[in-house]
């Protein structure tokens, strides 16, 4: 476990200064909104963003609630986070350095508990599921947006393998009768589970991670095979206008507790 905070803390250092460039698709204001359009978000509560990074998340909750607490494994994430939330003229949400799988919190703390786009770089979900469940008040919803893995067993392999490829931090994406199945075993009872299909430059996402060129040089080559008829990979691939792109596909599950 200790490697593998190291892993992520070295690979989110890294990705830190470019987290928050508008016209990256993870920090596309059209998604968040999206995410945000699920949660039942009051102006009385106070939130918790789990595994937060810059608080992309909670910075677009903050706008709707009383106050938000974002956590995150990485300083450098947290730093940045910070800058963002000055340059937006967000006096209520704060930073702190955390566990996922240990939130610094005591039982019932939180109207509301949400992670985006983080179960796929823990090396095991159900303690951070478990966490966020224990410091939601009762009554109150845990929110969960991830991407999914292919339900067919080998694209799965193939599509986690790729994944992995760009980002070493990156573990496994769980599909979605996993990610329902690991809530309830949390105590959670799963009011809603919505999904969409996200189109991804294949460029602009290997330069987020700063991935290096052999490892593009195969995940691109891969693509590009499958499009010409081989082996499919799991990416679901396509070319527009001479850029070669693929498809996520990301889920927003709601909980309540």
């Amino acid at each position: 476990m200790k490697n593998h905070d190291e892993e992520i803390r070295k690979q989110f250092t890294v990705q830190a200064a470019r987290f928050s460039e508008q016209g990256l698709t993870l920090s596309s204001a059209e998604y968040l909104q999206w995410v945000v359009n699920q949660l039942g978000l009051n102006p009385s509560f106070v939130v918790l963003d789990v595994a937060a990074g810059t608080g992309h998340l909670g910075r677009a909750i903050a706008t709707h609630v009383q106050r938000v607490v974002a956590v995150d494994l990485t300083p450098a994430m947290i730093a940045e986070g910070q800058r963002e939330a000055v340059r937006a003229g967000l006096g209520n949400i704060t930073f702190e350095q955390g566990r996922a799988e240990k939130l610094p919190f005591p039982n019932n703390s939180f109207d509301m508990v949400v992670t985006r786009l983080s179960l796929h770089h823990f090396a095991d979900t159900q303690p951070a599921v478990r966490e966020m469940a224990r410091v939601c008040k009762p009554g109150c919803q845990v929110g969960i947006m991830d991407m999914i893995s292919p339900d067919d067993a080998a694209l799965d392999v193939s599509y986690n393998r790729l994944e992995r490829l760009r980002d070493p931090s990156h573990t496994r994406c769980l599909t979605r009768e996993e990610l329902h199945r690991g809530m309830e075993d949390a105590g959670l009872k799963v009011v809603q589970i919505v999904a969409r299909d996200i189109e991804v430059d294949l460029a602009r996402w290997l330069d987020m991670t700063n991935t290096g060129p052999e490892a593009r040089r195969i995940i691109q080559d891969e693509l590009t095979q499958e499009l010409q008829g081989s082996r499919i990979t799991g990416m679901r691939p396509f070319m527009r206008n001479d850029r070669l792109m693929f498809t996520q596909t990301w889920i927003t599950a709601v909980g309540v507790k």
